[in-house]
């Protein structure tokens, strides 16, 4: 796949662009992004709840299965959203303009209202962009969904949730790969959706085993999620109590999030897994059993 970063505007760009932003003006300029880059996006809308979801569709047949790369532009209330999750669009936006002259299997999806409705000292509930969408399209020709979520610093790639039994996951043993290609160390953990979930959640409730969130973490502050995560009980939970997250997680939701917190280097390097992913699909979306580029 040729590279074009050389003509690539800073992806930290799009994070200033988006923070302290709300939701209705984070959508408008994404809309205007790929506008500029000469893409027409379709949108998921719905009236009540207010949802309004942004989608690039690069397969070049309506039914050829595809990869989903999908990111939540919406934020929290109070929280300039830089890194929860406008560094997850900044990525998409990068991807968009890769992939621009290009048809190949995959669709990107901008999230609508991914962050909780309601709040609760125990549960969070929320992802109603996506839960529309596994509701209204066709999850049989989708392969795989990769989402993005805090991807704006960090150099370790973290990959979630992930049980024991889900080890041996086709869109995980391509992710694995791709990753060992680049020389960026991964590590999968297994995050309760009590403690903090994403999109991903949506398609797996719809059936699709290969939805898994991707996020950067510092290299350090991997094995201190495993930690913190290692300490957690639901009656913890029961009581209001939470792990408190690694850097740079630990300040989502806050007033903290800024692109102060963001660098573009991280942003490129996952730029650069979801192009090095790309390859290990083939055009009919049928997963090739080798793992390898090609055609099955």
């Amino acid at each position: 796949m040729n590279s074009q970063y050389q003509e690539i505007k800073p992806l930290k760009e799009y994070v200033t662009v988006l923070e302290n932003k709300d939701n209705q003006a984070r959508g408008e300029q994404i809309i205007t992004a790929l506008t500029e880059l000469g893409l027409e996006p379709t949108f998921q809308k719905c009236r009540w709840p207010r949802i309004r979801n942004i989608i690039v569709d690069f397969t070049p047949e309506p039914y050829a299965k595809r990869i989903l790369f999908t990111a939540h532009y919406d934020v929290v209330k109070g929280s300039p959203g830089a890194n929860d999750n406008a560094s997850g669009v900044a990525a998409l936006i990068g991807l968009c303009h890769e992939l621009k002259h290009q048809k190949v299997p995959v669709k990107i999806v901008f999230f609508d209202r991914e962050e909780a409705w309601l709040r609760t000292p125990l549960i969070r509930l929320g992802l109603l962009g996506s839960l529309f969408y596994v509701l209204k399209n066709d999850m049989q020709i989708v392969s795989a969904v990769y989402n993005l979520e805090f991807c704006g610093l960090g150099d370790c790639l973290g990959i979630w949730p992930i049980h024991s039994e889900q080890e041996e996951l086709p869109a995980l043993r391509r992710v694995k790969t791709a990753a060992l290609r680049l020389g960026l160390p991964y590590q999968t953990a297994n995050i309760s959706w009590i403690l903090l979930s994403s999109d991903h959640m949506s398609f797996r409730i719809k059936g699709v085993r290969n939805a898994l969130t991707l996020s950067l973490l510092p290299k350090d502050q991997a094995d201190v999620l495993e930690f913190s995560l290692s300490k957690l009980s639901f009656l913890k939970l029961l009581t209001g109590q939470r792990s408190t997250l690694p850097k740079p997680l630990d300040i989502i939701h806050s007033s903290e999030d800024t692109s102060d917190n963001i660098n573009e280097s991280a942003l490129r390097l996952m730029l650069s897994l979801l192009l090095e992913l790309i390859p290990s699909y083939d055009l009919s979306g049928y997963l090739s059993p080798s793992g390898k580029d090609g055609k099955i």
